[in-house]
């Protein structure tokens, strides 16, 4: 049952167009906005197909109702819309070969710039296409002509634009006069007569035939279908606002997350993405000015005007549908002189603000929903009246009464306020209707739980509040905050089911009546009737409870998180959800009200009785005793904090060794995670945890946490993506084999940082959130002295201070490393005394001996493996010894480097010796060391002016190292300032410099803090006097240049005993420039 054109037919499109927005959703949340735009206009085409499609197939007399001219339209403007889909299918495809998966390819794996064009192309047509179909789905006469010849543009337009490469266009069409009756050949199955002998089996002509076989369906069902099958067209009616104010919501907004339905569905709900027309013909989406195609002004004229009719045409299909409303109860009307009264009250607000349909539906759910709150409690054996009454009922004997009175005012709205009011019943939408029903169903149950006994007389119902108005504090009419206040609509928690309440990724935990004092002191006032609604929810996404309390009017809509601190005092109880151990150690205080600060504004609330009090309280109450290992922990010597704190949409636990979902998959969604620092009184034992908390609408709220080191934690994060794939090891890795030594094998549990055994998957709600996590895994929390970046690797220094048991201060380093897609960090600590070689010519540095922390189980050498339900768990940290190569990229990078390590001092000067000798100069024997080449450094520290000068004067160190064959390899020594100032027998012609009787220190390591040699193989050896001969190379180390430039470098450097001894003076080496001139003229002048 289908019909063809060119090879396609109508559920090969509809089915067409669903793949196509299947695939292109899959890939659209982190892609370019056009993209995106595409994707949405997809989801409103596919849906028009589908509807369509379920039109033909629920009544088949549907095509003999088209007129003639409708019909040839509906078959162009399906032939236009399989094209353009076919050549969306082509780019798709084309993108599938080039392996894009996700939105961030977008810009690394295709030409961007220049397709973005011609996706804008295709977005235009998919649009009109639309629009077009929607048109020709509705009973539209008068823009027949207009919406024809907005088509005989379009296929004019691109005929134009087509070449004889083009081998996107799968469809031949017939090119006729607008005058003439379009029909495509029936060989093919084109035409409305083959759609419906393939969808009916008959003709268009044989009416017996297809009135046989129609279909019957109730008005009341069609309207259904017709509501749900059709998008929705977008109305510029703005409602008004019972504040009085006109409140306007954001027409231009896009939804970043479109669900895309389920190609089996017969019905569609779906919602477009919304336009607003500009005065020159071009279309906004989203507040993006749309790329427009060949000639596309005209048809989006059209497409704008038909838009227009069709939206007053659907509102005029509203209107008609016969609203699904229970009748109202004979026995229980309001009398005419209360009908009256209820006018009166209503009249006096009606003059300064105006209602629309929504407006007093929710005013009517308003006091429906007070009054079941008003039964349930007087249906509760204990009531308190402490915090003051819930209504002013409770004045008289029976609370019923005011629940009653409240009941007759929201059947008052409903049946004679909305219903006699023609204007206000036209205005109905969907989502009115459904209101509409729920609550006249609602007012009819409840009245029904009036027994004829129970309803009281006329004299007291006129001693109830029979104001329509809920009273306004001052702070409710006059303040204003953008964080406070914000544009969303504050009536969506005003609903007649609990679970309607809200948004689509909002909840409602709980809500109830409540009074409340708003603002400070001068301005708060003392409400009576419980007059707000305070409602306790969770948001999709989001882990924590929020607290929200809102007014009758709409003017008041404060929300916030619910947080630990607000079950503290004033409020101190034990709750009987939580064991003691757990508790929060709060107490109800009947006579305190709970205060909630929103921002600058405070909130006073008062519960009318304990029983919603402690339903409000224990929620969040158990959910956070539930959670309370992601708080920090109070240690004896330790102090944890929070260094990371963020929601996640999706948290799933992976198989570390194939990083594949588990069976059963471990997958929970809107998550809490944090990361908690634990720092020690030494700093190189500071270790984390990271502790993921369930969403606090879980039926059982669960908390885990994972051992988390300072290092080799593996992150996998494709660009700027919001998904990360992290890995590490913690303290769980079995070890066997040892012996006890009498022949029992001992157990034992290890941290391999090689070999990670945990896996998660984190789906964070921003790229921010994902880069400060990532961040924060590869920095401590402290702050760097320097950092510096190699290629993709960064590399930060800290200063780490130990305080117990002896204070000192060392340094620590990270650095960052990239294999493939996983990036990882390792950590060493370097202290004071250390060892490390400096190669100038090649920028290395090598520490032989640096320090990272080992990580220790509690289950070490046990005769016994650990009980199933009690793995092996972090216990402490120890000490491990490493070797550390650095490479550096610059000289001066690699100096800054080495100036962090130290107290204030600068490296200046850094070359390789052949030989350095404390020996005094002989006659008969060779001055020589025998200690082989040495490394020279010269460091400089600038020093305080004795005067308050301006001269800056500097105190300067020589520090050597021989080879490792020496023990004591390092050498020191102060620099007098007569060796500064040109003291120091450098002569000319030599390649020695020569320090005269100087006190120099000899060791096996340096301090760097002061650089000065500490540990001497023998202790009397650590501090001696004497000349110090430097014997330098010629000029530097080799040069990675041509021979040609070797040798202009060496005409140009001067000799290492030049520069050192400016070094010592403090001038900067000059080039010489003069031989190089002398020698090649003007090409030495160039280089």
């Amino acid at each position: 049952m289908s019909f063809g054109w060119a090879g396609g037919d109508l559920l090969a499109a509809t089915r067409l167009a669903w793949d196509l927005y299947h695939n292109c959703y899959l890939v659209a949340r982190d892609a370019p906005d056009e993209f995106r735009q595409l994707v949405n206009e997809l989801a409103s085409l596919q849906g028009v197909l589908r509807s369509l499609r379920d039109d033909v197939n629920s009544d088949k007399s549907f095509l003999e109702r088209l007129g003639e001219n409708r019909k040839q339209t509906l078959e162009r403007c399906l032939a236009g819309c399989y094209e353009t889909l076919h050549k969306l299918e082509e780019l798709v495809v084309k993108y599938r070969n080039l392996g894009i998966s996700n939105g961030l390819q977008f810009s690394t794996k295709i030409k961007w710039v220049y397709h973005r064009s011609q996706i804008a192309d295709l977005k235009s047509k998919v649009m009109v296409h639309t629009c077009n179909l929607s048109l020709c789905m509705s009973s539209i006469g008068k823009i027949e002509t207009s919406l024809l010849k907005a088509l005989e543009r379009q296929e004019a337009s691109d005929a134009v634009g087509e070449t004889p490469d083009d081998t996107n266009s799968s469809l031949i069409r017939s090119r006729t006069e607008s005058t003439e009756p379009v029909e495509a050949p029936e060989t093919n199955g084109l035409g409305l007569q083959g759609m419906h002998r393939r969808f009916t089996g008959t003709t268009l002509v044989d009416r017996t035939a297809s009135e046989e076989s129609t279909i019957s369906t109730s008005e009341e069902d069609m309207s259904d279908i017709g509501a749900t099958a059709r998008p929705t067209p977008m109305t510029t009616s703005e409602p008004f606002w019972p504040s009085g104010k006109s409140r306007r919501s954001p027409s231009n907004t896009f939804d970043s997350k479109p669900s895309p339905p389920n190609p089996l569905a017969s019905e569609t709900e779906h919602t477009g993405t919304r336009r607003k027309t500009l005065h020159n013909g071009t279309s906004k989406t989203n507040g993006e000015p749309s790329v427009k195609g060949r000639n596309a002004p005209n048809v989006l004229e059209a497409v704008t005007e038909a838009m227009k009719e069709l939206s007053k045409i659907r509102q005029r299909e509203i209107s008609k549908r016969p609203l699904r409303i229970v009748p109202q109860d004979p026995v229980h009307r309001p009398d005419d002189s209360l009908k009256e009264k209820f006018q009166d009250l209503v009249n006096d607000e009606l003059k300064l603000r105006r209602l629309n349909a929504k407006d007093w539906l929710r005013v009517a759910t308003w006091w429906l929903l007070k009054t079941r709150n008003s039964m349930e409690i007087y249906e509760k054996p204990q009531i308190s009246t402490v915090r003051g009454s819930f209504s002013r009922s409770s004045d008289s004997r029976s609370p019923s009464n005011q629940a009653y009175v409240d009941l007759l005012k929201a059947s008052w709205i409903l049946y004679d306020v909305i219903l006699k009011d023609e204007n206000l019943t036209q205005l109905l939408t969907d989502e009115n209707r459904k209101l509409f029903y729920n609550l006249s169903d609602g007012i009819n149950e409840d009245l029904l739980s009036f027994r004829p006994v129970d309803i009281p007389d006329k004299s007291t119902l006129n001693l109830q509040n029979l104001n329509i108005w809920e009273l306004l504090q001052p702070e409710e009419e006059n303040f204003e905050d953008d964080d406070i206040l914000p544009g969303l609509d504050h009536s969506r928690w005003i609903t007649v089911e609990q679970e309607d309440a809200g948004e689509e990724d909002e909840r409602v935990l709980f809500r109830t009546f409540v009074n409340a004092e708003i603002g400070g002191k001068r301005y708060r006032m003392k409400s009576k009737g419980a007059p707000y609604l305070l409602i306790l929810s969770t948001k999709e996404g989001e882990s924590e409870p929020r607290v929200t309390i809102c007014n009758q009017s709409g003017t008041l809509g404060l929300s916030r998180e619910f947080t630990p601190e607000d079950l503290r005092p004033p409020i101190l109880s034990s709750s009987p959800l939580s064991t003691p151990a757990q508790s929060m150690n709060t107490e109800i205080i009947a006579n305190e009200a709970l205060p909630l600060h929103f921002g600058r504004l405070s909130v006073f609330v008062s519960f009318v009785n304990d029983i919603d009090f402690n339903r409000f309280m224990s929620i969040p109450e158990k959910y956070f005793n539930a959670v309370g290992k992601r708080e920090p922990r109070q240690l004896e010597k330790a102090t944890e904090t929070v260094l990371f704190r963020s929601p996640v949409e999706i948290f799933e636990q992976l198989k570390a060794s194939t990083m594949k979902p588990s069976n059963p998959r471990h997958l929970s969604q809107s998550c809490d995670i944090r990361l908690l620092e634990t720092t020690c009184h030494e700093g190189w034992r500071t270790t984390r945890r990271l502790v993921v908390s369930s969403s606090a609408g879980e039926r059982r709220p669960w908390c885990t946490e994972f051992f988390l080191p300072l290092s080799r934690v593996q992150l996998s994060r494709d660009g700027i993506s919001r998904e990360i794939v992290a890995k590490w090891s913690d303290c769980c890795h079995e070890k066997m084999g040892k012996t006890d030594g009498n022949y029992n094998k001992v157990y034992s549990y290890y941290y391999d940082d090689s070999n990670p055994n945990i896996a998660l998957r984190l789906h964070f709600r921003t790229q921010a959130d994902a880069t400060d996590f990532e961040n924060t895994i590869f920095k401590l929390s402290l702050h760097p002295t320097f950092k510096w970046t190699t290629g993709t690797d960064s590399r930060y220094v800290y200063n780490v201070n130990d305080t117990e048991p002896t204070p000192k201060q060392y340094k620590a380093l990270m650095i960052t490393h990239k294999r493939l897609s996983w990036k990882y960090s390792e950590l060493f600590y370097m202290y004071r005394d250390t060892d490390y070689q400096y190669d100038h010519a090649n920028l290395r540095v090598r520490f032989p001996q640096v320090y990272y922390t080992d990580y220790i189980s509690t289950h070490v050498d046990k005769l016994y493996h650990p009980r199933p339900d009690q793995l092996p768990q972090f216990s402490h940290c120890g000490k491990k010894v490493g070797n550390l190569p650095l490479t550096f990229d610059d000289s001066d990078v690699a100096q800054a480097f080495m100036n962090s390590l130290t107290g204030g001092y600068e490296l200046v000067f850094s070359r390789r010796a052949h030989w350095i000798t404390t020996k005094p100069p002989s006659r008969f024997g060779s001055q020589k060391s025998n200690k082989g080449a040495a490394e020279v450094q010269l460091w400089r520290k600038p020093q305080p002016s004795a005067n308050n000068s301006s001269n800056t004067t500097y105190s300067m160190r020589l520090v050597s190292r021989w080879d490792d064959r020496v023990e004591d390899k390092w050498m020191t020594m102060a620099i007098p300032r007569s060796a500064t100032s040109g003291g120091a027998n450098n002569a000319k012609d030599s390649n020695r410099a020569v320090l005269p009787r100087v006190e120099y220190d000899r060791g096996r390591v340096i301090d760097m803090a002061n650089l000065v040699a500490r540990s001497p193989r023998v202790t009397t050896d650590a501090r001696k006097s004497g000349p110090v001969t430097i014997a330098f190379e010629t000029v530097r180390g080799e040069s990675p240049l041509s021979f040609f430039l070797i040798w202009m470098d060496v005409l140009t450097r001067m000799p290492d005993r030049e520069e050192f001894a400016a070094a010592l003076d403090g001038t900067a080496p000059p080039r010489n420039q003069s031989a190089v001139s002398d020698l090649l003229g003007p090409l030495g002048q160039a280089y």
